[in-house]
């Protein structure tokens, strides 16, 4: 894969002090609190619907919290200069709606905005930008393409490469592996830990794939019905007990031979 050029801007830390959040009447956040370093690689996992959607979004400043305090160095996330956050925090949501037919290499440019000023044309920098993110995606071949002709895999690397083109030292990705093969899965939790282990950004994944999580992941989130109820190493977060209690199945947790990260296997019951 490419080198990817590094942000410019300066690391970010996260500290969530007790947030509950509410969709109209129906709590999905409820006492939420935890704090990111700068340069973590922060895995999300837990049921569906144990509220890692919303977190995540808050940690981006989409949403605000109904109650308690959401910062980015000292600053309340959802009241950053909305062009201030999105040259600080890439967001790559789980699903997208797309309706006009834009080009592969233009929904990629879009990332380019926030670093745009004067009449907001293109720079070489920000075409070298889009250009290295596609490459690092592998759709470098795809660039002409319409992004409303792609498959759902195809469209969700380009979602990725767009939020690469940003540079942010921060990355906020929400299942972006829920849409891809085996092999573009693993590819991408390589590009994800040299941008965290080389460049030193911050990346926080929501993911269903434990093993991935526990394979790349510094530390890791588990939740359950808008709670966080373990934050630590993996090796801490993937115990067989914990995860029978929280997912209401069978498991086995063994480390795994090469590099002794704990693995998870699914039990079947007799």
């Amino acid at each position: 894969m490419t080198t990817l050029p590094p942000s410019h801007a300066p690391p970010v830390c996260f500290i969530l002090k007790d947030v509950s959040f509410a969709y109209d009447s129906a709590p999905v956040l409820d006492g939420v609190s935890l704090s990111i370093d700068p340069g973590e690689f922060i895995g999300i996992v837990g049921p569906n619907g144990a509220g890692k959607t919303t977190l995540i979004r808050i940690l981006s400043g989409m949403l605000a919290p109904d109650a308690g305090e959401a910062l980015a160095d000292g600053s309340t996330v959802a009241r950053i200069d909305t062009r201030e956050r999105a040259r600080r925090i890439a967001l790559v949501p789980q699903n997208e709606t797309v309706a006009f037919p834009w080009s592969v290499h233009a929904m990629v440019l879009l990332g380019r905005h926030p670093h745009r000023s004067g009449l907001g044309f293109e720079r070489r920098e920000d075409f070298a930008a889009a250009r290295e993110a596609m490459e690092a995606m592998r759709i470098e071949h795809l660039a002409e393409r319409s992004v409303l002709d792609l498959s759902g895999g195809e469209l969700h690397r380009v979602l990725i490469a767009r939020a690469l083109a940003q540079q942010t030292p921060v990355l906020l990705l929400d299942e972006p592996n829920a849409h891809l093969d085996l092999r573009h899965q693993v590819a991408l939790f390589e590009l994800l830990s040299r941008l965290h282990g080389l460049e030193g950004r911050t990346i926080v994944i929501i993911t269903h794939d434990l093993n991935l999580a526990g394979m790349y992941c510094d530390r890791i989130v588990l939740m359950d019905d808008g709670r966080i109820v373990a934050f630590d190493v993996p090796e801490r977060v993937l115990e067989e007990e914990l995860l029978m209690q929280h997912f209401g199945v069978p498991v086995r947790v063994q480390p795994d031979p090469d590099t002794n990260r704990p693995m998870v296997r699914v039990r079947r019951t007799p």
